[in-house]
């Protein structure tokens, strides 16, 4: 009798454990499903750069806001520029919600791109864009919280043998990441969901909650 009770209970800890699995994977597929960016989930890195303006800028400093984090450098001949216009696109969309957003654009060629660089180049594409840049150190530790890759191309097609200017290319990971206003990183956005529309919708559901 008593060993078909310790089945008994066996059993329904099991069912229950399996309908606590089920509820989770529910749970997690619906709530990926309300957004359009990819669910991350975890603390976002703190960091303090050097804005464009000369000033320190922290990321803590922006908690009562969402921040939108991208990563470039000012010589990128395509994927950066169109990156920063989605980026506006994405502000214009969200019309009066936008002076609770926050736009991020840290470099990842700090050995050109200078403060003085960043505040000729970014304020271009919005005027409340913030440039970050940094030593070379803090840019590629922070590169690596955020696991954003960044490769240095030395060699361009077509530069002369007496060209003195570094014309190297930079290789890095297109992704945009969101911090919530509780100072997670909450969603990321690949380069294949950069779509200003649905960036915007993904942010008015944010400010909402």
């Amino acid at each position: 009798m008593m060993k078909d009770k310790r089945i008994f209970l066996l059993v329904l800890a099991l069912m229950v454990l399996g309908w606590g699995v089920a509820f989770c994977i529910y749970f997690d597929i619906k709530n990926e499903d309300q957004y359009y960016g990819k669910i991350y989930h975890r603390q976002a890195p703190r960091f303090v750069l050097t804005g464009h303006q000369g000033d320190k800028v922290r990321l803590d400093q922006f908690q009562d806001k969402i921040v939108l984090i991208a990563w470039g450098y000012t010589n990128c001949p395509d994927i950066c520029p169109l990156t920063l216009a989605n980026l506006k696109a994405v502000m214009e969309s969200l019309g009066q919600d936008a002076k609770d957003v926050q736009v991020l654009f840290i470099t990842i060629d700090p050995e050109r791109d200078t403060q003085e660089r960043m505040n000729s180049y970014v304020p271009y594409f919005h005027e409340d864009f913030i440039g970050l840049t940094g030593s070379q150190k803090e840019i590629e530790e922070i590169a690596d919280d955020y696991g954003v890759t960044v490769v240095k191309h030395p060699a361009v097609y077509g530069r002369g043998r007496f060209d003195t200017w570094d014309r190297y290319l930079m290789t890095h990971t297109n992704t945009v990441h969101l911090v919530d206003r509780d100072g997670r990183l909450f969603l990321t956005y690949p380069h294949y969901k950069h779509n200003p529309q649905e960036m915007a919708k993904d942010i008015k559901k944010l400010l909402q909650d």
